[in-house]
């Protein structure tokens, strides 16, 4: 019986790894504390005056919305992957991977949701609801448990999403990795430039979406009660 394909490998927290982690990590801190305020400013200024003064409005706003919409694409592969691997040219190719799929979108959306509730940091712009805002109000804090979205901005769920998906993808399907990088690439441009979050939040969307990736896969390949005995992910 053949084994099946397009499947990840077991990923040990090796010392860089973990040092890449923490470094990100302190990177949030960092942003929190003294950069992400002077650079929502500067993105509202660049962003949302000067450059709306040339009539590129449009234009560019669709350009960015865009770009921040990159889990959807991912999301809408993982969907397709998992449609696929109900038949039956695809069944056993795709079994392990989509498991893997639905155990790493369980648990990036419950690490997305509870996040922002724990956190409950404003956001950079007012977008509904008048909601507060550094640029509108002058307000930037966090408020702990909060269930109102006016205070769901850290971490970056969107970022989030996409880092998940797109580090799984490039272990599954590595040679499209310029894909991957640049679909992470995309919903960081886009959410920074929009002014949908600040640097901090993305950042530490980034860094949970990798972790929960892998996370979620080490857990997979080692459970044996979801692996075969002899299959792809026997670690040698």
């Amino acid at each position: 019986m053949t084994k099946p394909t397009f499947t990840p490998t077991y990923q040990p927290f090796k010392p860089t790894i973990v040092a890449g982690y923490i470094s990100m990590l302190l990177g949030v801190l960092f942003c929190i504390t003294y950069f992400d305020r002077p650079l929502a400013e500067y993105i509202h200024h660049v962003m949302h005056v000067k450059i709306a003064s040339f009539a590129y409005s449009s234009q560019t706003h669709a350009v960015l919305e865009s770009l921040s919409k990159s889990p959807l694409v991912l999301e809408t592969l993982a969907f397709i992957i998992v449609v696929l691997s109900l038949t039956k040219p695809y069944q056993l190719r795709l079994y392990h991977l989509r498991n893997i799929i639905l155990l790493v979108a369980i648990n990036a959306t419950i690490i997305r949701v509870s996040a922002k509730i724990v956190f409950g940091r404003t956001w950079p712009e007012t977008w509904t609801n008048n909601n507060l805002s550094w640029i509108s109000h002058g307000v930037e804090a966090f408020y702990p448990f909060s269930l109102s979205a006016g205070f769901h901005s850290f971490p970056s769920g969107h970022t989030l999403l996409t880092f998940t998906f797109a580090s799984l993808f490039w272990q599954c399907f590595p040679r499209f990795k310029l894909i991957w990088i640049f679909a992470m690439l995309a919903v960081v441009l886009g959410q920074l430039l929009h002014n949908y979050h600040y640097l901090g939040d993305i950042l530490a969307g980034a860094t949970l979406g990798l972790l929960v990736s892998q996370l979620s896969i080490n857990y997979y390949c080692h459970n044996k009660n979801f692996r075969h005995k002899k299959g792809p992910f026997n670690r040698s």
